[in-house]
Protein backbone atom coordinates (compact mmCIF):
# COMPACT_ATOMS: atom_id res chain seq x y z
CA UNK A 1 0.00 0.00 0.00
CA UNK A 2 1.59 3.19 -1.16
CA UNK A 3 1.92 6.52 1.31
CA UNK A 4 -0.96 7.94 -0.95
CA UNK A 5 -3.27 5.44 -0.47
CA UNK A 6 -3.22 5.13 3.19
CA UNK A 7 -3.44 8.81 3.24
CA UNK A 8 -7.01 8.40 1.49
CA UNK A 9 -8.06 4.99 3.32
CA UNK A 10 -9.53 6.55 6.47
CA UNK A 11 -11.78 9.07 3.89
CA UNK A 12 -14.80 7.38 4.54
CA UNK A 13 -14.64 6.98 8.15
CA UNK A 14 -14.03 10.23 9.40
CA UNK A 15 -16.61 11.71 6.80
CA UNK A 16 -19.57 11.22 9.20
CA UNK A 17 -17.87 12.37 12.48
CA UNK A 18 -16.55 15.73 10.97
CA UNK A 19 -17.97 17.18 7.74
CA UNK A 20 -21.83 16.35 8.85
CA UNK A 21 -24.10 18.02 6.76
CA UNK A 22 -25.79 19.59 9.49
CA UNK A 23 -24.38 23.30 10.94
CA UNK A 24 -22.11 23.71 13.77
CA UNK A 25 -21.06 26.27 16.07
CA UNK A 26 -16.96 26.56 14.90
CA UNK A 27 -14.36 29.40 14.74
CA UNK A 28 -13.52 31.00 11.91
CA UNK A 29 -12.04 27.95 9.48
CA UNK A 30 -8.83 28.14 7.93
CA UNK A 31 -9.49 29.57 4.19
CA UNK A 32 -8.16 28.33 1.21
CA UNK A 33 -8.76 30.66 -1.92
CA UNK A 34 -8.53 28.65 -5.25
CA UNK A 35 -8.37 30.83 -8.45
CA UNK A 36 -9.45 28.97 -11.69
CA UNK A 37 -12.27 26.38 -11.13
CA UNK A 38 -10.69 23.77 -13.95
CA UNK A 39 -9.41 20.22 -13.57
CA UNK A 40 -6.74 21.75 -11.99
CA UNK A 41 -8.29 23.76 -9.56
CA UNK A 42 -10.63 20.76 -8.75
CA UNK A 43 -8.21 18.30 -8.06
CA UNK A 44 -6.53 21.30 -5.13
CA UNK A 45 -9.99 21.02 -3.89
CA UNK A 46 -10.67 17.25 -3.46
CA UNK A 47 -6.73 16.96 -2.35
CA UNK A 48 -7.28 19.92 -0.05
CA UNK A 49 -10.67 18.47 1.37
CA UNK A 50 -9.31 14.45 2.03
CA UNK A 51 -6.65 15.90 3.73
CA UNK A 52 -8.54 18.03 6.35
CA UNK A 53 -10.73 15.12 7.20
CA UNK A 54 -7.50 13.13 7.86
CA UNK A 55 -5.47 15.30 9.79
CA UNK A 56 -9.25 16.03 11.11
CA UNK A 57 -8.86 20.12 10.76
CA UNK A 58 -11.76 22.13 9.65
CA UNK A 59 -11.54 24.14 6.33
CA UNK A 60 -13.22 26.12 4.15
CA UNK A 61 -12.70 26.82 0.46
CA UNK A 62 -13.49 29.03 -2.26
CA UNK A 63 -13.10 28.98 -5.87
CA UNK A 64 -13.22 32.02 -8.10
CA UNK A 65 -13.73 31.08 -11.64
CA UNK A 66 -13.98 33.94 -14.26
CA UNK A 67 -16.74 32.31 -16.60
CA UNK A 68 -20.39 32.90 -15.00
CA UNK A 69 -20.66 28.65 -15.72
CA UNK A 70 -18.47 25.70 -15.74
CA UNK A 71 -19.19 24.65 -19.37
CA UNK A 72 -17.16 27.01 -20.41
CA UNK A 73 -13.96 26.49 -19.10
CA UNK A 74 -11.69 24.73 -21.74
CA UNK A 75 -11.70 20.96 -19.80
CA UNK A 76 -15.28 21.08 -20.00
CA UNK A 77 -14.90 21.57 -23.99
CA UNK A 78 -12.83 18.27 -24.76
CA UNK A 79 -12.53 15.19 -24.34
CA UNK A 80 -9.82 14.51 -21.72
CA UNK A 81 -7.37 11.41 -22.68
CA UNK A 82 -5.42 9.68 -19.87
CA UNK A 83 -1.68 9.27 -21.15
CA UNK A 84 1.91 9.74 -19.24
CA UNK A 85 3.40 11.37 -22.11
CA UNK A 86 0.10 14.15 -23.32
CA UNK A 87 1.98 17.17 -21.71
CA UNK A 88 4.50 16.23 -24.58
CA UNK A 89 2.58 17.11 -27.36
CA UNK A 90 2.96 21.46 -27.68
CA UNK A 91 6.05 23.11 -27.69
CA UNK A 92 8.47 22.00 -29.98
CA UNK A 93 11.72 22.85 -28.97
CA UNK A 94 14.49 25.32 -30.31
CA UNK A 95 15.25 25.30 -34.33
CA UNK A 96 12.38 23.00 -34.61
CA UNK A 97 9.64 25.59 -33.29
CA UNK A 98 11.44 28.23 -35.85
CA UNK A 99 10.84 25.97 -38.28
CA UNK A 100 7.14 25.49 -37.91
CA UNK A 101 6.36 28.74 -37.46
CA UNK A 102 7.18 29.42 -41.19
CA UNK A 103 4.99 26.56 -41.96
CA UNK A 104 0.93 26.57 -42.17
CA UNK A 105 -0.84 25.25 -39.51
CA UNK A 106 -2.53 23.10 -42.33
CA UNK A 107 0.28 21.80 -43.69
CA UNK A 108 1.98 18.97 -41.79
CA UNK A 109 4.01 19.67 -38.88
CA UNK A 110 3.19 23.50 -39.43
CA UNK A 111 1.61 25.97 -36.36
CA UNK A 112 1.85 29.14 -38.19
CA UNK A 113 -1.60 31.26 -38.32
CA UNK A 114 -1.47 34.29 -40.22
CA UNK A 115 -5.13 35.97 -40.46
CA UNK A 116 -4.59 37.08 -36.58
CA UNK A 117 -2.56 40.38 -35.82
CA UNK A 118 0.09 40.49 -33.50
CA UNK A 119 0.43 36.44 -33.15
CA UNK A 120 3.82 36.09 -34.95
CA UNK A 121 5.48 39.63 -34.34
CA UNK A 122 5.01 40.54 -30.60
CA UNK A 123 7.18 41.16 -27.83
CA UNK A 124 5.90 38.13 -26.31
CA UNK A 125 6.36 35.66 -28.91
CA UNK A 126 9.97 37.40 -29.53
CA UNK A 127 10.48 36.93 -25.76
CA UNK A 128 9.41 33.44 -25.71
CA UNK A 129 11.06 32.08 -29.02
CA UNK A 130 13.94 33.51 -27.47
CA UNK A 131 14.18 31.32 -24.10
CA UNK A 132 12.86 27.99 -26.25
CA UNK A 133 15.85 28.63 -28.32
CA UNK A 134 18.14 29.18 -25.50
CA UNK A 135 16.75 26.06 -23.74
CA UNK A 136 17.27 24.04 -26.54
CA UNK A 137 21.13 24.34 -26.74
CA UNK A 138 20.76 22.24 -23.36
CA UNK A 139 20.41 18.96 -24.45
CA UNK A 140 21.72 16.99 -21.47
CA UNK A 141 18.73 18.91 -19.04
CA UNK A 142 15.95 18.32 -22.08
CA UNK A 143 16.33 14.88 -21.95
CA UNK A 144 16.98 14.98 -18.13
CA UNK A 145 13.22 16.80 -18.24
CA UNK A 146 11.35 14.81 -20.70
CA UNK A 147 12.07 11.83 -18.27
CA UNK A 148 10.88 13.67 -15.38
CA UNK A 149 7.87 14.42 -17.20
CA UNK A 150 7.12 11.25 -18.24
CA UNK A 151 7.67 9.54 -14.70
CA UNK A 152 5.38 12.79 -13.65
CA UNK A 153 2.94 11.28 -16.32
CA UNK A 154 3.23 7.81 -15.03
CA UNK A 155 2.58 8.90 -11.40
CA UNK A 156 -0.31 10.84 -12.23
CA UNK A 157 -2.18 7.81 -14.31
CA UNK A 158 -1.51 6.07 -10.61
CA UNK A 159 -2.93 8.61 -8.74
CA UNK A 160 -6.03 8.53 -10.80
CA UNK A 161 -6.67 5.13 -10.16
CA UNK A 162 -5.79 5.59 -6.38
CA UNK A 163 -8.50 8.33 -6.49
CA UNK A 164 -10.97 5.76 -8.04
CA UNK A 165 -9.67 2.65 -5.36
CA UNK A 166 -9.30 5.38 -2.09
CA UNK A 167 -12.30 7.12 -2.91
CA UNK A 168 -15.76 6.43 -1.45
CA UNK A 169 -18.88 4.41 -2.86
CA UNK A 170 -20.84 8.20 -4.11
CA UNK A 171 -17.52 9.39 -5.45
CA UNK A 172 -16.35 5.93 -6.91
CA UNK A 173 -19.95 6.44 -8.85
CA UNK A 174 -19.05 9.38 -9.67
CA UNK A 175 -16.07 8.46 -11.90
CA UNK A 176 -18.10 5.64 -13.26
CA UNK A 177 -21.10 7.66 -14.19
CA UNK A 178 -18.33 10.26 -16.29
CA UNK A 179 -16.76 7.05 -18.48
CA UNK A 180 -13.67 6.91 -16.18
CA UNK A 181 -10.99 4.60 -17.98
CA UNK A 182 -8.21 4.27 -16.26
CA UNK A 183 -4.72 4.00 -17.57
CA UNK A 184 -2.59 1.07 -16.09
CA UNK A 185 -1.63 -2.37 -16.78
CA UNK A 186 -4.84 -4.45 -17.40
CA UNK A 187 -5.94 -6.62 -14.89
CA UNK A 188 -7.01 -9.26 -17.33
CA UNK A 189 -5.13 -11.86 -19.05
CA UNK A 190 -7.26 -11.28 -22.31
CA UNK A 191 -7.10 -8.13 -24.25
CA UNK A 192 -10.05 -6.09 -23.40
CA UNK A 193 -11.36 -2.51 -23.78
CA UNK A 194 -11.89 -0.60 -20.63
CA UNK A 195 -9.08 -2.44 -18.79
CA UNK A 196 -6.18 0.21 -18.58
CA UNK A 197 -5.04 -0.44 -22.39
CA UNK A 198 -6.90 1.01 -25.83
CA UNK A 199 -6.85 1.11 -29.44
CA UNK A 200 -4.80 3.90 -30.87
CA UNK A 201 -5.14 4.35 -34.90
CA UNK A 202 -2.46 5.52 -37.17
CA UNK A 203 -3.16 6.47 -40.58
CA UNK A 204 -2.23 8.73 -43.64
CA UNK A 205 1.56 8.43 -42.42
CA UNK A 206 4.05 7.29 -44.38
CA UNK A 207 5.88 5.91 -41.65
CA UNK A 208 2.77 4.48 -39.06
CA UNK A 209 4.54 1.37 -38.54
CA UNK A 210 7.67 2.87 -37.15
CA UNK A 211 5.83 5.55 -35.40
CA UNK A 212 3.90 2.73 -33.87
CA UNK A 213 7.50 1.01 -32.59
CA UNK A 214 8.54 4.33 -31.45
CA UNK A 215 5.20 5.09 -28.99
CA UNK A 216 5.56 0.96 -28.21
CA UNK A 217 9.34 1.82 -26.73
CA UNK A 218 8.63 5.02 -24.73
CA UNK A 219 5.30 3.52 -22.89
CA UNK A 220 7.51 0.00 -22.32
CA UNK A 221 10.35 2.11 -20.78
CA UNK A 222 7.92 3.58 -18.26
CA UNK A 223 7.12 -0.06 -17.46
CA UNK A 224 3.99 -0.86 -19.15
CA UNK A 225 4.52 -4.29 -20.38
CA UNK A 226 1.51 -5.45 -22.80
CA UNK A 227 2.27 -3.23 -26.06
CA UNK A 228 1.33 -4.61 -29.10
CA UNK A 229 1.04 -4.03 -32.95
CA UNK A 230 -2.66 -5.14 -33.57
CA UNK A 231 -3.49 -6.47 -36.83
CA UNK A 232 -6.95 -5.52 -38.37
CA UNK A 233 -8.44 -8.68 -37.50
CA UNK A 234 -7.63 -8.09 -33.80
CA UNK A 235 -8.86 -4.48 -33.76
CA UNK A 236 -12.14 -5.64 -35.39
CA UNK A 237 -12.34 -8.13 -32.83
CA UNK A 238 -11.69 -6.47 -29.76
CA UNK A 239 -14.03 -3.12 -31.29
CA UNK A 240 -16.40 -4.12 -34.49
CA UNK A 241 -17.21 -0.55 -34.92
CA UNK A 242 -13.80 -0.30 -36.33
CA UNK A 243 -14.38 -3.05 -38.59
CA UNK A 244 -14.83 -0.19 -41.55
CA UNK A 245 -11.88 1.24 -40.95
CA UNK A 246 -10.08 -1.98 -41.20
CA UNK A 247 -11.15 -3.19 -43.90
CA UNK A 248 -10.51 0.42 -45.37
CA UNK A 249 -6.78 0.51 -44.66
CA UNK A 250 -5.51 -3.17 -44.77
CA UNK A 251 -5.61 -6.00 -47.34
CA UNK A 252 -5.33 -9.91 -46.36
CA UNK A 253 -5.01 -9.21 -42.46
CA UNK A 254 -2.58 -7.16 -43.30
CA UNK A 255 -2.45 -3.08 -42.85
CA UNK A 256 -1.24 -0.85 -45.87
CA UNK A 257 1.77 0.76 -45.62
CA UNK A 258 0.64 4.00 -44.40
CA UNK A 259 -1.80 2.62 -41.81
CA UNK A 260 -1.23 0.76 -38.35
CA UNK A 261 -3.08 -0.14 -34.40
CA UNK A 262 -1.46 0.27 -31.71
CA UNK A 263 -2.36 -1.58 -28.21
CA UNK A 264 -0.98 0.71 -25.47
CA UNK A 265 -1.92 2.40 -22.03
CA UNK A 266 -4.84 4.94 -21.85
CA UNK A 267 -7.83 5.97 -20.24
CA UNK A 268 -10.33 8.62 -20.65
CA UNK A 269 -12.98 10.80 -18.89
CA UNK A 270 -16.17 12.78 -19.27
CA UNK A 271 -15.35 16.41 -17.99
CA UNK A 272 -18.55 18.06 -19.07
CA UNK A 273 -19.95 15.59 -16.82
CA UNK A 274 -17.32 15.19 -14.10
CA UNK A 275 -15.82 18.67 -12.84
CA UNK A 276 -20.16 19.49 -11.84
CA UNK A 277 -20.42 16.24 -10.28
CA UNK A 278 -17.05 16.21 -8.57
CA UNK A 279 -17.76 20.22 -7.06
CA UNK A 280 -22.00 19.02 -5.53
CA UNK A 281 -19.91 16.35 -3.81
CA UNK A 282 -17.59 18.24 -2.31
CA UNK A 283 -20.06 20.72 -1.60
CA UNK A 284 -22.68 17.93 0.15
CA UNK A 285 -19.54 16.15 2.13
CA UNK A 286 -18.28 19.13 3.60
CA UNK A 287 -21.52 21.15 4.72
CA UNK A 288 -21.69 23.99 6.21
CA UNK A 289 -20.44 25.81 9.64
CA UNK A 290 -21.55 28.83 11.84
CA UNK A 291 -19.20 31.76 13.15
CA UNK A 292 -19.35 32.90 16.75
CA UNK A 293 -22.56 35.02 15.70
CA UNK A 294 -23.82 32.24 14.49
CA UNK A 295 -24.09 33.25 10.65
CA UNK A 296 -24.18 29.87 9.02
CA UNK A 297 -21.37 29.42 5.70
CA UNK A 298 -21.14 26.67 3.21
CA UNK A 299 -17.16 25.13 3.44
CA UNK A 300 -17.18 24.93 0.01
CA UNK A 301 -18.43 27.32 -2.25
CA UNK A 302 -17.62 28.51 -6.20
CA UNK A 303 -18.06 32.30 -6.71
CA UNK A 304 -18.77 32.41 -10.89
CA UNK A 305 -18.16 35.81 -13.01
CA UNK A 306 -15.13 36.67 -10.47
CA UNK A 307 -12.17 37.45 -12.45
CA UNK A 308 -9.22 38.53 -10.49
CA UNK A 309 -7.75 41.58 -11.76
CA UNK A 310 -4.66 42.14 -9.50
CA UNK A 311 -3.42 41.51 -6.34
CA UNK A 312 -3.00 42.84 -3.35
CA UNK A 313 0.26 42.33 -1.28
CA UNK A 314 1.72 42.88 2.49
CA UNK A 315 4.97 42.48 4.50
CA UNK A 316 5.50 42.01 8.18
CA UNK A 317 8.40 43.76 10.35
CA UNK A 318 10.07 40.34 9.12
CA UNK A 319 10.01 41.12 5.63
CA UNK A 320 7.85 38.14 4.66
CA UNK A 321 5.51 39.15 1.98
CA UNK A 322 1.76 37.77 1.78
CA UNK A 323 -1.26 38.24 -0.31
CA UNK A 324 -3.31 40.54 1.36
CA UNK A 325 -6.22 40.77 -1.06
CA UNK A 326 -7.79 39.95 -4.70
CA UNK A 327 -9.59 42.43 -6.30
CA UNK A 328 -12.28 41.30 -8.83
CA UNK A 329 -13.34 43.04 -12.47
CA UNK A 330 -16.70 43.78 -10.88
CA UNK A 331 -15.07 45.84 -8.35
CA UNK A 332 -14.73 43.52 -5.31
CA UNK A 333 -12.66 42.90 -3.07
CA UNK A 334 -11.78 39.44 -1.05
CA UNK A 335 -9.85 40.07 1.73
CA UNK A 336 -7.03 37.42 2.03
CA UNK A 337 -5.02 36.88 6.11
CA UNK A 338 -1.65 36.02 6.71
CA UNK A 339 -2.80 32.55 7.23
CA UNK A 340 -5.04 31.66 4.35
CA UNK A 341 -3.48 30.23 1.01
CA UNK A 342 -4.51 31.20 -2.31
CA UNK A 343 -3.79 29.03 -5.02
CA UNK A 344 -3.81 29.80 -8.49
CA UNK A 345 -4.87 27.85 -11.38
CA UNK A 346 -5.46 30.03 -14.23
CA UNK A 347 -4.85 27.30 -16.94
CA UNK A 348 -6.17 28.87 -20.04
CA UNK A 349 -5.39 32.82 -19.07
CA UNK A 350 -1.90 33.57 -21.10
CA UNK A 351 0.26 35.43 -18.87
CA UNK A 352 -2.15 35.35 -15.91
CA UNK A 353 1.01 35.61 -13.05
CA UNK A 354 2.93 38.72 -14.90
CA UNK A 355 -0.47 40.47 -15.10
CA UNK A 356 -0.80 40.14 -11.10
CA UNK A 357 2.57 41.47 -11.06
CA UNK A 358 3.82 38.13 -10.17
CA UNK A 359 7.03 36.20 -11.85
CA UNK A 360 6.67 33.73 -14.48
CA UNK A 361 8.62 32.57 -17.49
CA UNK A 362 8.28 33.46 -20.81
CA UNK A 363 5.04 32.07 -21.72
CA UNK A 364 2.40 31.35 -24.80
CA UNK A 365 -0.85 30.29 -25.75
CA UNK A 366 -1.17 27.10 -28.39
CA UNK A 367 -4.84 27.16 -29.87
CA UNK A 368 -6.50 24.06 -29.85
CA UNK A 369 -10.11 22.98 -30.97
CA UNK A 370 -12.60 20.58 -30.13
CA UNK A 371 -15.54 19.24 -32.24
CA UNK A 372 -18.44 17.32 -30.07
CA UNK A 373 -21.06 15.75 -31.82
CA UNK A 374 -24.71 14.54 -30.10
CA UNK A 375 -26.16 12.47 -32.71
CA UNK A 376 -30.07 11.01 -32.36
CA UNK A 377 -30.63 6.93 -32.97
CA UNK A 378 -33.43 5.52 -34.04
CA UNK A 379 -35.29 3.95 -31.44
CA UNK A 380 -35.05 0.17 -33.10
CA UNK A 381 -31.17 0.69 -32.84
CA UNK A 382 -30.78 1.60 -29.28
CA UNK A 383 -30.75 -1.75 -28.35
CA UNK A 384 -27.53 -2.30 -30.67
CA UNK A 385 -25.91 0.53 -29.62
CA UNK A 386 -25.90 0.88 -25.80
CA UNK A 387 -22.81 -0.94 -25.14
CA UNK A 388 -21.05 1.05 -27.59
CA UNK A 389 -18.11 3.06 -26.23
CA UNK A 390 -14.37 3.59 -26.76
CA UNK A 391 -11.48 5.91 -26.53
CA UNK A 392 -8.29 6.14 -28.22
CA UNK A 393 -6.13 8.52 -29.80
CA UNK A 394 -6.41 8.70 -33.75
CA UNK A 395 -3.08 9.97 -35.65
CA UNK A 396 -2.75 11.68 -38.97
CA UNK A 397 0.54 13.30 -40.50
CA UNK A 398 1.16 16.37 -37.59
CA UNK A 399 -2.02 15.63 -36.23
CA UNK A 400 -3.17 13.75 -33.10
CA UNK A 401 -6.90 13.49 -31.87
CA UNK A 402 -8.40 12.45 -28.87
CA UNK A 403 -10.81 10.44 -28.81
CA UNK A 404 -14.12 9.67 -26.88
CA UNK A 405 -17.27 8.09 -28.58
CA UNK A 406 -20.19 6.32 -26.56
CA UNK A 407 -23.63 5.81 -26.06
CA UNK A 408 -25.33 8.49 -23.71
CA UNK A 409 -28.57 9.34 -22.53
CA UNK A 410 -30.01 7.49 -25.28
CA UNK A 411 -28.04 9.73 -27.92
CA UNK A 412 -24.18 8.79 -29.67
CA UNK A 413 -21.64 11.12 -28.13
CA UNK A 414 -18.31 11.63 -30.20
CA UNK A 415 -15.79 13.85 -29.20
CA UNK A 416 -12.65 14.50 -30.49
CA UNK A 417 -10.10 17.42 -29.63
CA UNK A 418 -6.32 18.27 -30.80
CA UNK A 419 -4.28 20.04 -33.66
CA UNK A 420 -2.44 22.96 -32.25
CA UNK A 421 -1.26 26.14 -33.99
CA UNK A 422 0.84 29.07 -32.42
CA UNK A 423 -1.30 32.02 -30.93
CA UNK A 424 1.42 34.15 -29.23
CA UNK A 425 -0.76 36.22 -26.50
CA UNK A 426 -4.11 35.97 -29.10
CA UNK A 427 -6.70 34.10 -27.94
CA UNK A 428 -8.18 32.11 -30.88
CA UNK A 429 -12.12 32.21 -32.02
CA UNK A 430 -13.99 29.40 -34.09
CA UNK A 431 -14.68 32.19 -36.47
CA UNK A 432 -10.43 31.99 -37.79
CA UNK A 433 -9.12 30.16 -40.52
CA UNK A 434 -7.29 27.72 -37.85
CA UNK A 435 -10.65 26.59 -35.77
CA UNK A 436 -12.58 26.54 -39.33
CA UNK A 437 -10.43 24.48 -41.04
CA UNK A 438 -9.01 21.80 -38.26
CA UNK A 439 -12.62 21.48 -37.59
CA UNK A 440 -13.57 20.19 -40.94
CA UNK A 441 -10.35 18.08 -40.79
CA UNK A 442 -11.81 16.39 -37.50
CA UNK A 443 -15.04 15.71 -38.64
CA UNK A 444 -13.59 13.96 -41.91
CA UNK A 445 -11.30 11.88 -39.79
CA UNK A 446 -14.24 10.74 -37.20
CA UNK A 447 -16.49 10.02 -40.42
CA UNK A 448 -12.81 7.69 -41.35
CA UNK A 449 -13.75 5.71 -38.66
CA UNK A 450 -16.85 5.75 -37.90
CA UNK A 451 -19.05 6.43 -40.71
CA UNK A 452 -21.95 5.00 -39.42
CA UNK A 453 -22.50 7.48 -36.86
CA UNK A 454 -21.84 10.40 -39.73
CA UNK A 455 -24.38 9.05 -42.00
CA UNK A 456 -27.25 8.51 -39.23
CA UNK A 457 -26.54 12.67 -38.20
CA UNK A 458 -26.35 14.16 -42.16
CA UNK A 459 -28.73 11.52 -43.03
CA UNK A 460 -27.82 10.00 -46.21
CA UNK A 461 -24.25 7.38 -46.79
CA UNK A 462 -20.73 9.16 -46.11
CA UNK A 463 -18.70 6.71 -46.41
CA UNK A 464 -15.66 6.88 -48.14
CA UNK A 465 -16.71 10.32 -48.65
CA UNK A 466 -15.06 13.38 -48.49
CA UNK A 467 -17.31 16.28 -45.95
CA UNK A 468 -17.09 20.37 -46.56
CA UNK A 469 -18.13 23.23 -44.84
CA UNK A 470 -21.39 22.91 -45.98
CA UNK A 471 -21.92 19.36 -44.01
CA UNK A 472 -20.34 20.87 -41.09
CA UNK A 473 -22.53 23.93 -41.27
CA UNK A 474 -25.25 21.65 -41.19
CA UNK A 475 -24.11 20.02 -38.26
CA UNK A 476 -24.09 23.22 -36.18
CA UNK A 477 -27.45 24.37 -37.28
CA UNK A 478 -29.00 20.97 -36.40
CA UNK A 479 -27.58 20.94 -32.99
CA UNK A 480 -25.54 17.87 -33.52
CA UNK A 481 -22.25 19.55 -33.84
CA UNK A 482 -20.43 21.79 -31.23
CA UNK A 483 -17.37 23.76 -32.56
CA UNK A 484 -14.93 25.53 -30.09
CA UNK A 485 -11.72 27.13 -29.87
CA UNK A 486 -9.37 27.65 -26.77
CA UNK A 487 -5.36 28.08 -25.96
CA UNK A 488 -3.28 26.47 -23.65
CA UNK A 489 -0.99 28.96 -21.69
CA UNK A 490 2.95 27.04 -22.08
CA UNK A 491 6.14 27.83 -21.17
CA UNK A 492 9.10 28.06 -23.15
CA UNK A 493 10.53 24.73 -21.74
CA UNK A 494 7.15 22.83 -22.07
CA UNK A 495 7.37 22.02 -18.08
CA UNK A 496 4.43 22.61 -16.17
CA UNK A 497 4.83 25.80 -13.55
CA UNK A 498 4.57 24.41 -10.02
CA UNK A 499 4.61 25.62 -6.21
CA UNK A 500 5.68 28.92 -4.75
CA UNK A 501 5.25 32.14 -6.56
CA UNK A 502 7.10 35.39 -6.47
CA UNK A 503 6.96 39.02 -6.69
CA UNK A 504 10.40 40.84 -7.45
CA UNK A 505 12.48 37.62 -6.38
CA UNK A 506 10.23 37.69 -3.17
CA UNK A 507 8.55 34.13 -1.88
CA UNK A 508 4.73 35.03 -1.21
CA UNK A 509 4.53 33.11 1.77
CA UNK A 510 0.76 32.21 1.46
CA UNK A 511 0.27 31.76 -1.86
CA UNK A 512 1.32 29.34 -4.73
CA UNK A 513 0.35 28.01 -8.08
CA UNK A 514 -0.59 25.12 -10.27
CA UNK A 515 -0.10 26.39 -13.79
CA UNK A 516 0.70 25.92 -17.29
CA UNK A 517 0.13 22.26 -18.28
CA UNK A 518 -0.36 22.72 -21.73
CA UNK A 519 -2.15 19.82 -23.30
CA UNK A 520 -1.77 17.51 -20.24
CA UNK A 521 -4.51 19.25 -18.21
CA UNK A 522 -6.78 16.52 -17.65
CA UNK A 523 -3.87 13.75 -17.55
CA UNK A 524 -1.24 15.29 -14.87
CA UNK A 525 -3.55 16.95 -12.94
CA UNK A 526 -3.48 14.86 -9.84
CA UNK A 527 0.54 14.67 -9.90
CA UNK A 528 0.84 18.16 -10.59
CA UNK A 529 -1.10 19.18 -7.46
CA UNK A 530 0.44 16.98 -5.31
CA UNK A 531 3.85 17.94 -6.42
CA UNK A 532 2.69 21.82 -5.85
CA UNK A 533 1.17 21.26 -2.50
CA UNK A 534 4.66 19.70 -1.08
CA UNK A 535 6.59 22.94 -1.82
CA UNK A 536 5.95 24.57 1.68
CA UNK A 537 6.31 21.46 3.20
CA UNK A 538 9.73 19.44 4.57
CA UNK A 539 9.92 16.52 1.62
CA UNK A 540 12.35 14.07 1.10
CA UNK A 541 11.35 12.43 -2.23
CA UNK A 542 13.81 13.72 -4.36
CA UNK A 543 11.76 13.45 -6.94
CA UNK A 544 9.18 15.78 -6.48
CA UNK A 545 12.01 18.05 -5.22
CA UNK A 546 13.60 18.22 -8.70
CA UNK A 547 9.81 18.48 -10.36
CA UNK A 548 9.63 21.47 -7.96
CA UNK A 549 13.11 23.14 -8.93
CA UNK A 550 12.32 22.62 -12.55
CA UNK A 551 8.95 24.00 -12.42
CA UNK A 552 9.68 27.06 -10.62
CA UNK A 553 8.04 30.08 -11.46
CA UNK A 554 11.21 32.13 -11.57
CA UNK A 555 13.21 30.10 -14.09
CA UNK A 556 14.76 31.27 -17.35
CA UNK A 557 16.81 29.46 -19.90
Amino acid sequence: MTHFTKKFISLGLMLSSFFGLSAKVRPELPHLHIVGAGIVGGMEAYFAYVDSVKNNIPLHITMYEQYDVLSKTTICNIVPSYTPDEILSVVPRGPELVKKLQVRFNEPGGIRVDDVARVNDSSITDHFKEQVQKYSLDEVGHAQRTQDLLALGKMSMNLWQELYDTGDAEFKQILESCNFNPCREPKHNEKCLHDGYRIDLIYNVSDAHQRALNMKHDYETLGYKHCAILSPTEVAKLDPYLKDFCAAHSVDNMWNSDAVALWRPGGCFDAQQFLPKLYEYLKKKMGTYKDEAGQEYPCFEIQFGKKVTSLEFATDEHGKMTIAGLNMHDGSRVPVTANDTCVFCPGEAIGTLKGWGLQEPAYAGFAGVSLLLTIDIPADKIAEYKNFSHCMEVHQEGIVLAWQARFRDNKIFIGVAGTKAFYGDQRPTIDQEFAKNRNLLQLNMVNDVLPEFISLALHRNTKGQTLTYDDLALLERSNVAKRWSGVRAVVYDGFPTLGHVYKDNCVIMNARCTTHLGSGGGSFAPAAVKASRCCNAANNDEFINRILRCACSTRVA
